[in-house]
């Protein structure tokens, strides 16, 4: 028998959804949410009373109207509580301090040598980061509701207190990060770096409203986000969308897993530059070496062309096998090295997907470049504390929503389950 949900279970489910749609919306009105909402136009006015209140949602004027009583308009405050996001790449430790409605106000980068970094090394950067974005943006450290970190490799338990890192391609075996809660005096919450990426792409980028879409991350390595049925797919151990370590040959070269073959060990931009220039030329040097491969390709040179028309070939090769797994209508690409790749040579990226697919499902996939950028990192891990606090009802200062209003208590005996709000 399903557990009956409390008051306060209906109130924050309620809120929730609510807070979501607005936040999602960007601006609309109380009519508008109760519409998409399916909530009652009392439960509306009573949640949206108390979202004033606490001062996440303020009133931002009048929609126009033909004839009868004018709609206000709501959207999420940006200064109603504020969000660090950070994220571990294959070379650096980047950080930056946004809003509530996820708007970039500052933001701090740290590169580190070797593609290897400590966790407790991770933990000293960001303590300065956030150090240094709060004193830039004399933000008050008690209206920040969490750090949202994203990371590569499998990410056991995310987004919770037990999450457990495993990222041998840092050098991290079982990494845990309860101490930076203590450290940093936040909560932190942490996640695969494609799969936070991947999230605000659904949220503000090229994945908005999409059911089902592939996110293909392409940098010195390579990862991927899946979302079907409107949500992001983990498996059954969160190790969903490590695509960068799928296999596209047998007897290709090695990979840093210790496997060979792999898809980052072809289309990974050291991969590729080592095929046009036969040496470790651009190690630890690969976006600079990147734009002078790009350049050469442009002014024509062979061995140029030849290097990236492979690369687009195989990257082609290996979008093509997540369309024959998924059926996505998009596969949005992104990353530092996958932007470049997919602004300069679109068409080509195209064909060779559809070259490799089956015809129907190929036929179907929309290519896309991100709208999100090469800065969606430190934004996607943004999403984790923001979620969080949409769905916990967490205010800024770290505090649970209020109790229910007496007028709403009823609501509880009409409800079995937190999801059966819909018609309250």
């Amino acid at each position: 028998m399903a557990k009956k949900a409390s008051v306060r279970d209906v109130r924050r489910s309620n809120r929730a959804l609510l807070l979501r749609r607005l936040l999602l919306a960007g601006e609309t009105s109380r009519s508008d949410l109760g519409a998409d909402t399916g909530l009652s136009p009392a439960t509306v006015t009573s949640v949206i009373s108390e979202l004033i209140d606490e001062g996440t949602v303020t009133e931002t004027g009048f929609l126009d109207s033909a004839g009868g009583r004018r709609r206000v308009l709501l959207h999420v405050d940006p200064e109603g509580a504020f969000v660090l996001g950070a994220d571990v790449s294959e070379t650096q430790v980047t950080t930056a301090v946004f809003g509530l409605t996820l708007n970039r106000l500052a933001q701090r980068a740290t590169p580190f040598p070797g593609r290897r970094i400590n966790p407790s090394r991770v933990g000293e950067i960001l303590t300065t980061h956030v150090a240094e974005l709060l004193a830039e943006t004399h933000i008050d450290p008690s209206r920040i509701i969490g750090l949202g970190l994203g990371v590569p490799g499998v990410v056991e338990h995310p987004a919770t207190p037990e999450a457990v890192v495993h990222a041998d391609v840092i050098g991290w075996d079982t990494a845990t990060f309860t101490w930076l809660e203590r450290t940093l005096g936040l909560p932190v919450l942490v996640d695969n770096g494609a799969k936070t990426t991947t999230q605000a792409e659904s949220w503000y980028g090229s994945a908005a409203g999409v059911e089902h879409a592939i996110v293909a991350l392409i940098g010195d390595g390579a990862g991927a986000g899946i979302i079907t049925n409107g949500r992001l797919y983990r498996g059954a151990s969160s190790g969903a969308g490590e695509w960068g370590h799928t296999k596209i040959s047998l007897d290709g070269p090695a990979c840093r897993c210790g496997s060979a073959g792999c898809v980052e060990a072809i289309v990974g931009a050291s991969a590729v530059l080592r095929d046009w220039r036969g040496r470790d030329e651009y190690t630890g040097r690969e976006p600079e070496g990147v734009e002078a491969l790009l350049a050469a390709h442009r002014a024509g040179d062979p061995a140029a062309q030849r290097a990236v028309a492979a690369a687009i070939e195989h990257l082609g090769l290996a979008l093509a096998n997540l369309v024959n797994l998924y059926n996505p209508e998009k596969i949005i690409v992104g990353g530092w090295f996958g932007d470049l790749i997919v602004r300069d040579h679109p068409q080509e990226l195209s064909a060779a997907v559809r070259r490799f697919s089956l015809k129907q499902p190929g036929e179907q996939a929309v290519v896309e470049r991100s709208r999100l950028g090469v800065d969606a990192l430190a934004l996607g891990a943004a999403t984790l504390p923001v979620d969080h606090f949409i769905e916990s009802g967490l205010v800024p200062d770290h505090r649970l929503i209020s109790s229910p209003s007496r007028e709403e208590s009823h609501l509880a005996t009409r409800a079995s389950t937190p999801t059966a709000t819909a018609g309250a």
